[in-house]
């Protein structure tokens, strides 16, 4: 099971039910989240229900090995996957929000008006 306790683990201090939308885009540092964003799109997908994207998974994997004009195209395309979203999740790990994810939280809010999730504030107090 892929889904076990131990996968869990990172993750249950998050209350991802807040997410009310049904069509979610994650956004984050590829260096910084990679990891988040294999998890997190699996517990969206698989406990939540959600129908999850991300800008690119060859991105994801190996964002080093484009040239800036490679990348740029990618973070265009990113921008026309959000028109079809119903919210965006920032995986802002340790307050890390990059320079295109601003410009893809941005975009998502001033153009299209919709819903923008924050990891960090889906985080419950356990104190």
């Amino acid at each position: 099971m892929r889904l076990n306790e131990k996968f869990l683990e990172d993750f249950k201090e998050y209350n991802f039910s807040l997410i009310k939308e049904e069509k979610i885009f994650l956004v984050g540092s590829i260096t910084k989240a990679k990891d988040y964003f294999i998890k997190i799109e699996s517990i969206l997908q698989i406990i939540y229900k959600k129908i999850v994207s991300i800008c690119s998974v060859d991105g994801l994997l190996n964002k080093e090995m484009f040239i800036p004009k490679e990348w740029e195209h990618l973070q265009q395309i990113a921008l026309r996957k959000l028109a079809d979203q119903d919210a965006i999740l920032v995986l802002d790990v340790d307050g890390y929000i990059g320079d295109q994810s601003k410009e893809e939280i941005e975009y998502f809010e001033r153009e299209l008006r919709r819903p923008v999730y924050y990891l960090s504030k889906l985080k419950e107090n356990k104190d």
